[in-house]
């Protein structure tokens, strides 16, 4: 809606239908809710975008591109097609100055009538759809881009290693490099809207940058220039991730459809870049690909992160044209998706592979073993951790995430305390990507058609770590009660009992009490509060604290104390515990597609020995018979061979479980797990 003028008495209102209603507006009904239309005027076939004034004139733009100018009667004065640069949105005049009405008529161009008379205005901008600026010059009528922005999702960034340049790619086809220190843009290529661009990477020393693209498309460029090196067609899914080695000599691409590429330089001056080969080593998307460097040399390693749970090394020397070799293959998680990895900096002895998974966990692995070292709680702040990169500031070390919408920094070393971690609301439609400038001074996040720019200040999160409280007290505020509460003292109960458990319960010699249980009763005492492991879990956490100090002493740890088993269990258990729901799941899909969800006793129980973490036939025995409390309040191996005879076990499960069970039945009366309520 647009006023034509002071002196005017109207106002329009356009349509979709390139339309426009004039309003009377007499000086008794201005501000009144009811205006008289005076007429409706149909200017042009599509749709009306931005209605104007200049003066007296009534500008309008619409979805063509076009700017046009009428007249008090809305009669045509003039119009400007030649933007070529999308829907029109917004339209803006120069203030007029001598300048603006100056020189000789014959440089003014003419009106679009009868007359030809002089078509006299000022200089104007014109802002577009497709995010360009544009500026007509009144006197030449010559269209000037002045900006050209991204319109599309901006998910490919990447940082230039030793400049302060940005590249930003969008699905626009656009590719800008932005000079972030100055905040000028440095260079650009348009590859064209049908070219969306995926995933941008600088190598090591930022002399070329490789471009991914939607139809599986890998370009190599000059850094500088921005102009075309090599050109690779050999994937033809999205590209999601690119990544060059330390060494610039090899680079790595990974696509829609689980495969990694490998291309490698070459010292033939026509072809700078030749193709290795392809291997499709994840049967599910894969989430990181990474180089990494040997221990004790300068050799590039190659390894792949998927959602199948697969942790893929390749053999990237040995491999050939089109042969694509893998070293090996390790299952690195049981229940939870891995989401992100990344190096971890060298702030042990030991070198590390971080992984974040959906379960809100950082996992350390061994870098040569790929055996799961450490589990950790990571950020709980709605959404699990979608990707990490590593920040060193002098001798500092930390991790910058993102979330789903949010970015954050955690302290290291990781510790599993939350007062370590601090995060803030960064993108409200969804963060899809994170890097971060060579001197981590600077990040940068990828959200929707924006780029933001964030600057580093570990002095805050020092402060946040530093009010937490430190020892112990952090991790006593992440058990319910705190340092006092119910589930504090339990557990420091289960850990004296453990001591107890270990010199036999029924021994009526003098007890010693110290700080320490064997690691033999961690599994129970976590079972005990609520926490069921699996035996991978188990195996995990024993292996933890037992080679905890084997690279700085050489031997193996085979106690726990008090302080490391409350870290332990607050690291390792769920962090939203375990909702019943997931319970009933297992169960439907054991049941079956069927949807009845009913199981015959026999399956189930075959299931269970044969399936997943097999269990013999006497553990299963025992687990059932336990359960069903047969064996009473008999907890060692006689007083349950006194209630119940082994071989009568059998007999009497059989004899109580009936011979189809559902859902309800199995968590209620054998697992004896509370039944959920609906509100």
């Amino acid at each position: 809606v647009a006023r034509k003028g002071r002196r005017s008495s109207g106002i329009n209102a356009e349509y979709g239908d390139g339309t426009v209603t004039v309003f009377d507006c007499d000086g008794t009904s201005e501000n009144g809710a009811y205006k008289r239309v005076t007429k409706i005027v149909k200017l042009m076939d599509d749709p009306i975008t931005v209605v104007s004034t200049y003066e007296s004139m009534v500008v309008v733009g619409s979805r063509d591109g076009s700017v046009r100018f009428y007249d008090s009667q809305m009669r045509i004065k003039n119009w400007y097609g030649t933007f070529d640069a999308g829907s029109i949105d917004s339209v803006s005049f120069a203030a007029k100055g001598d300048d603006g009405q100056a020189g000789e008529a014959k440089a003014i161009p003419a009106q679009s009538t009868l007359e030809a008379t002089p078509f006299i205005i000022t200089d104007f901008t014109v802002s577009t759809e497709e995010s360009i600026v544009c500026n007509v010059p009144a006197r030449t009528n010559k269209v000037e881009r002045l900006l050209q922005e991204h319109n599309d999702s901006i998910k490919a960034i990447d940082t230039h290693p030793l400049n302060n340049y940005v590249a930003m790619g969008s699905y626009c086809g656009l590719l800008k490099v932005w000079d972030y220190i100055n905040k000028t843009e440095a260079n650009k290529r348009n590859f064209g809207v049908s070219n969306e661009i995926t995933a941008l990477c600088y190598d090591a020393i930022g002399e070329n940058l490789a471009v991914g693209f939607y139809d599986g498309t890998i370009l190599i460029l000059d850094s500088i220039t921005l102009e075309t090196v090599a050109e690779f067609t050999h994937a033809k899914a999205l590209i999601t991730q690119l990544a060059f080695s330390h060494d610039c000599i090899f680079l790595a691409a990974t696509d829609l459809d689980t495969t990694t590429t490998l291309i490698k330089r070459s010292t033939d001056s026509e072809n700078p870049w030749m193709y290795i080969g392809r291997n499709k080593a994840h049967y599910k998307a894969i989430v990181n690909i990474l180089f990494g460097v040997a221990l004790d040399s300068n050799v590039p390693r190659l390894l792949s992160l998927g959602v199948d749970r697969n942790l893929v090394e390749y053999d990237i020397l040995n491999s050939t044209e089109d042969n694509l070799l893998i070293m090996s293959t390790d299952k690195i998680e049981q229940s939870a998706m891995p989401v992100s990895c990344a190096w971890y900096p060298p702030i042990n002895k030991e070198h590390f592979l971080l992984i974040a998974n959906s379960e809100y966990k950082y996992k350390l692995l061994n870098a040569t073993t790929k055996r799961c070292r450490k589990t950790l709680m990571g950020p709980t702040l709605g959404s699990h951790v979608q990707k990490i990169v590593n920040l060193n500031r002098g001798d500092k070390h930390y991790i910058a995430f993102i979330t789903e919408d949010k970015i954050g920094m955690t302290l290291l070393p990781l510790d599993g305390n939350p007062h370590n971690t601090t995060a803030l609301l960064g993108h409200c439609d969804g963060a899809t990507n994170l890097v971060s400038c060579p001197q981590s001074r600077f990040l940068f996040t990828a959200g929707g058609k924006v780029c933001r720019m964030w600057e580093v200040n570990p002095d805050v999160l020092h402060g946040t770590a530093a009010l937490g409280g430190s020892g112990l007290d952090p991790f006593y505020q992440l058990l319910e009660g705190g340092k006092g509460g119910p589930l504090a003292r339990e557990m420091e109960e289960y850990f004296y009992y453990a001591q107890m458990r270990s010199q036999s319960v029924a021994t009526t010699e003098h007890r010693k009490v110290g700080k320490y249980v064997t690691l033999d009763e961690v599994p129970n005492i976590m079972r005990a509060l609520g926490f069921y492991p699996s035996e991978l879990e188990v195996q995990d956490m024993i292996n933890e604290v037992k080679f905890s100090q084997y690279v700085e002493t050489g031997k193996t740890v085979t106690e726990i104390d008090l302080a490391t088993l409350i870290k332990l269990y607050c690291n390792h258990r769920p962090v939203f515990g375990l909702p019943l729901y997931k319970v009933y799941d297992a169960f439907h899909t054991l049941a079956g597609a069927d949807g009845n969800a009913q199981i015959d006793r026999g399956l189930l129980l075959s299931l269970l020995q044969n399936r997943g973490e097999h269990i013999s036939e006497p553990e299963l025995a025992e687990y059932l018979a336990s359960l069903l409390d047969l064996y009473g309040s008999a907890t060692n191996t006689e007083d349950k061979m006194a209630a119940v005879e082994p071989s009568k076990v059998g007999e009497t499960l059989e004899a109580i479980l009936p011979e189809v069970l559902d859902a309800d039945l199995f968590t209620e009366h054998i697992l004896g797990f509370v039944p959920a309520t609906v509100e």
